[in-house]
């Protein structure tokens, strides 16, 4: 159901069943090894099913009207991944950072959105993001040799009210899903010799923190903006389609903080080219937006037992989102991201 609250603080019931629905909090922890994972004959899985049936991510992104820095951990068993990239919307260049680690090797993600440690490592390679409580915020540092430094902080406001979903995934799973975004950031980024400040009053963050017993193969669209209007107001949005829809949607409208819950979603754009302009509307009119890419970062995996066709394009959003109350906001040229996803984990 929709509702604020949960009646327990961790996903998994006493009685080993997801608490499915959409809320405005964040779970103590994702408690998945409590889960009563069935095959789809009601046997119990094995615990190798159990292992590789899981999968994990987590994706930070800042935002402001010069750069767009993204970074995600991922552990999908069979690999882990790590990516970074940072995106100069005045030059057009992106410049990525790729690692892959088999079996998940040298790297951990925390069942608890917001206490432990999530962590990769390849060679001079590491990321590390710490979830910390009271307030709400992860801080992310990565050091990729001596070109990349990245040391931030990104804090929950106290007004400000997060969307988890946990929906039924396929016949025997579930996927869960943390949306934050209009973030306040502090720290300090150093790429390749520029030293990026990062004023809190222009910079803003976002936090997909997400996991779960999964369909096999899967794909979805996603579109998210976390930026300040013109007057002042803080801005988020996040849209999916494909995936975390089933009975209950993610799709979100943030106005400083206020979270405005939207209706499905749908993505036109073209495949055989991705940049090309979007147009993204929502099924209550609420949505009527056009991206225009300014870059893509590209992951291509074709592998015996998993598969990934990923696509996530940092660029403009123009066109008009309407909250809950009726009231529109024009959203003229706000950086975001865009994302086409195909994954077999």
């Amino acid at each position: 159901m929709n509702r604020n609250t949960a009646p327990y603080d961790k996903l998994i019931m006493p009685n080993g069943q997801p608490q499915y629905g959409r809320f405005q909090q964040t779970f103590s922890e994702v408690n998945h090894r409590d889960f009563e994972y069935l095959d789809p004959m009601d046997r119990p899985a094995n615990r190798l099913q159990r292992h590789f049936g899981f999968n994990q991510f987590h994706f930070i992104g800042l935002h402001s009207e010069d750069y767009t820095l993204a970074c995600a951990i991922a552990n999908v068993q069979y690999v882990a991944t790590a990516f970074i990239y940072l995106f100069d919307h005045q030059s057009g260049q992106l410049h990525p950072y790729r690692f892959i680690q088999p079996l998940g090797r040298h790297c951990q993600l925390s069942p608890r959105p917001f206490s432990g440690l999530s962590q990769f490592r390849k060679g001079a390679a590491q990321f590390r993001i710490q979830a910390l409580e009271r307030p709400n915020r992860y801080r992310l540092n990565v050091s990729i040799a001596d070109r990349v430094q990245v040391d931030v902080e990104l804090t929950q406001p106290e007004t400000f009210e997060p969307v988890t979903v946990c929906s039924r995934a396929g016949y025997n799973g579930w996927a869960f899903t943390q949306k934050h975004t209009t973030l306040t950031v502090t720290g300090h980024v150093l790429w390749q010799g520029l030293n990026i400040p990062l004023d809190g009053n222009k910079v803003t963050g976002s936090s997909d923190w997400s996991c779960g017993f999964m369909q096999r193969e899967t794909a979805w669209n996603w579109s998210s903006i976390s930026g300040i209007l013109p007057d002042g107001k803080r801005l988020g949005l996040n849209l999916a389609c494909g995936v975390n829809e089933t009975s209950f949607n993610e799709n979100t409208l943030w106005i400083d903080g206020r979270a405005h819950a939207l209706a499905p979603a749908h993505f036109e754009f073209n495949r055989k080219n991705r940049m090309e302009t979007w147009h993204i509307t929502s099924s209550d009119g609420a949505v009527d937006l056009r991206f225009n890419p300014e870059g893509c970062h590209r992951e291509k995996i074709n592998a015996l037992l998993v598969a990934s066709n990923f696509s996530q394009l940092p660029g403009k959003y123009f066109g008009t989102v309407t909250d809950n109350d009726g009231h529109s906001y024009q959203v003229q040229g706000i950086n975001g991201l865009i994302e086409d996803h195909y994954a077999k984990w």
